[in-house]
């Protein structure tokens, strides 16, 4: 059975001390209950009836917590001064306090407390009491029938425009997005993001006028952050301005193909391989795309020029080291060493120049730059290869791509338009490291072949196509071979 433990300063049946307590304890003994019960072993259905009940309860316990919240604010009036709530108990303020007292994370408390300061009662300036700002939201969040994550939604959307619309338009939109959140309209309840959305909608319909100084602000807020890791990569972070995203959104969402195949493999093959396929999450997808429009813009004559030149990559590597294959090449551009495969990659795209240096570090010699593909060799090889990289169901534009031997030059392939592919940043690295391999199809098109463990892994045999017929046995019709 479970033992209510006294809390300090409480006395038992002491009125709505008492009650409050008591009924927290009960409701704390009742979860731990929840400890006992495994998912695995429920049905479907009793899993998404079990998941519901779940957020049920946190609703009703969040909206406890914003009122919980907003009364610790209150209490802790900087008019009070050290007498407040907060500061009696060493927190700088009310949110401090509640992080304190639940173990919540500081951007979890400075929710429940922007929330609580709309929705729970204020006082004003002469000590009379005010209804909640969102008095809807306020009682739909202690009937439970929303929770934190929608009540964001509505008041973090709405509250800008309070002092520019009538409260009868604002009483309408918090209905109608309440309405929307609970089910009310017989419709499926929205989800906090669906909710957000269509205030966002509602806050540009009831203070059009609003929307133009909200985009200056977002405007002058945009920043990208560029900063060196100890490791020599680079971490990018940064905002965009809503008119910066409507330009850069479509761009990758072109030059990111849809790859459905599976990710996975089996134990045994990992292990007869020795090698995981190198799939791509789509944010790291978005990285090589980032990579490719960078180097693309670089191979442009209308970028400016340093020293002369256009933006170059700059890798400066042993001869020895060149011809071995081994060892490390070092560029001004990260403070890390870089492989070999970058080199060789590299060089099928850009120049090289030899320098013959001495024992003493002095030039003796520097050598005349040799040049590979050609800007009229790219053309060429776009014109006849499409418009993309040549891998299929790879988007990334031709001029954001790197030019490739198809015959190493190295081996001796020459630079020319036979013996040349347009292929993106990410494929051709994949073509370096020799995983993948070309050839040419019957009407001359290059195509990218994947290695067997890529293509002759099991289930992919258990995967049929439209109308087959499923008297087949497991294996017919089953295609072994390279696929592109």
């Amino acid at each position: 059975m479970h033992e209510a433990v006294t809390a300090p300063g409480f006395e038992p049946n002491g009125g709505p001390d008492a009650v409050a307590v008591e009924a927290a304890e009960d409701l704390l003994s009742a979860a731990s209950r929840l400890a006992s019960i495994d998912p695995a072993g429920l049905s479907a259905n009793t899993l998404l009836t079990y998941t519901g009940l779940l957020g049920n309860s946190s609703r009703i316990i969040e909206g406890r917590q914003i009122s919980n919240v907003g009364d610790i604010a209150r209490r802790s009036d900087t008019d009070a001064g050290f007498d407040g709530l907060a500061a009696r108990h060493g927190a700088k303020s009310p949110t401090a306090l509640f992080e304190v007292i639940t173990g919540a994370k500081n951007s979890t408390a400075y929710r429940f407390a922007t929330v609580a300061k709309h929705t729970t009662p204020r006082v004003s300036d002469t000590g009379l009491p005010l209804d909640p700002v969102f008095a809807q939201t306020a009682q739909a969040l202690s009937e439970g029938t929303i929770g934190l994550d929608v009540a964001e939604s509505i008041t973090s959307t709405l509250a800008p425009v309070l002092p520019r619309v009538s409260p009868e338009q604002v009483d309408w939109a918090e209905t109608t997005l309440i309405g929307n959140a609970t089910g009310a309209f017989g419709e499926v309840p929205f989800t906090a993001d669906a909710v957000r959305q269509q205030a966002r909608l509602f806050r540009v319909a009831l203070d059009p006028d609003g929307v133009e100084p909200t985009t200056e602000e977002l405007h002058e807020a945009r920043k990208l952050v560029f900063k060196h890791q100890d490791d020599g990569s680079m971490k990018i972070t940064g905002v965009l301005s809503p008119e910066q995203a409507a330009q850069v959104t479509p761009v990758f969402d072109a030059c990111m193909s849809k790859r459905t195949s599976p990710t996975f493999m089996h134990a045994e093959e990992l292990a007869a391989t020795k090698q995981a396929p190198e799939e791509r999450t789509r944010q790291q997808e978005r990285a090589d795309v980032f990579t490719s429009i960078i180097g693309g813009v670089g191979k442009q004559h209308s970028t400016p020029k340093l020293h002369g030149r256009g933006p170059t990559v700059m890798v400066t590597v042993k001869n020895e080291d060149l011809d071995a294959g081994t060892g490390a090449a070092w560029s001004p551009g990260t403070p890390a060493p870089l492989p070999m495969t970058f080199v060789k990659q590299m060089q099928c795209d850009g120049d090289t120049m030899n320098v013959t240096i001495d024992e003493h570090g002095d030039v003796l010699n520097l050598g005349t730059a040799q040049r590979f593909f050609t800007a009229k060799q790219r053309l060429a090889l776009i014109a006849r290869d499409g418009n993309t990289c040549a891998a299929a169901d790879c988007d990334i534009p031709a001029w954001l791509c790197e030019a490739h031997h198809v015959q190493r030059w190295e081996n001796g392939g020459r630079t020319d338009v036979a013996n040349g592919l347009i292929v993106c940043w990410f494929h051709h690295r994949l073509l370096e490291r020799g995983e993948w391999s070309l050839t040419r199809d019957e009407n001359g098109h290059p195509r990218l072949i994947p290695p067997d463990w890529y293509v002759n892994r099991r289930y992919l045999g258990q995967r049929r196509a439209p109308g087959d017929d499923d008297s087949d046995p497991p294996d017919a019709g089953r295609d072994t071979g390279p696929r592109t």
